[in-house]
């Protein structure tokens, strides 16, 4: 298990919603570009991740009592909805898949967030290990910069058990 040992399992029907959520999101963005930034080496395909994130979002949402929207929208309306947080009114949720890390967006710093990271147990994502969560702008503060403009990098060890 994780640092927090707190582990979200899904139930069938949620697992089958945020999975089709996570499809929907790939669908919706059908054809469009990866950033130029993109290492392909270290990624893997749009699907799991996709699914991946989606199922993250919904075991936050789960372990905090909070609600998920699901929402699916493609690249072209993204200024339309990108102020909205991933869980309830603040919760920005953020996948972990293999390091010890979790990105942090200066885009995200200012709004009031907090910054929850959490990792789909593969190779089936039935089960979602809850690292922890910080408010965002201490993350910000907390992170290491990184080579990518206006992303760094927290540790987990920083988070805070939920």
């Amino acid at each position: 298990n994780g640092r927090c040992d707190v582990i979200v399992e899904l139930e069938p029907w949620e697992y089958e919603h945020a999975s089709h959520v996570g499809i929907g999101r790939v669908t919706a963005n059908w054809g469009v570009q990866d950033a130029a930034h993109y290492e392909k080496s270290r990624m893997q395909d749009d699907r799991t991740a996709s699914v991946a994130g989606a199922i993250c979002e919904l075991a936050v949402a789960k372990h905090t009592n909070q609600f998920w929207s699901g929402s699916v929208w493609p690249r072209s309306a993204h200024d339309t909805y990108k102020h909205l947080p991933d869980v309830g009114a603040n919760i920005e949720v953020r996948r972990v898949r293999t390091g010890k890390k979790v990105a942090v967006r200066e885009r995200d710093t200012g709004r009031g967030l907090e910054l929850w990271a959490a990792r789909a147990v593969e190779p089936e994502f039935r089960s979602v290990d809850v690292l922890g969560y910080l408010p965002y702008d201490t993350a910000w503060e907390w992170a290491d910069s990184s080579s990518f403009d206006g992303t760094r990098y927290l540790p987990i060890v920083h988070l805070v058990c939920p």
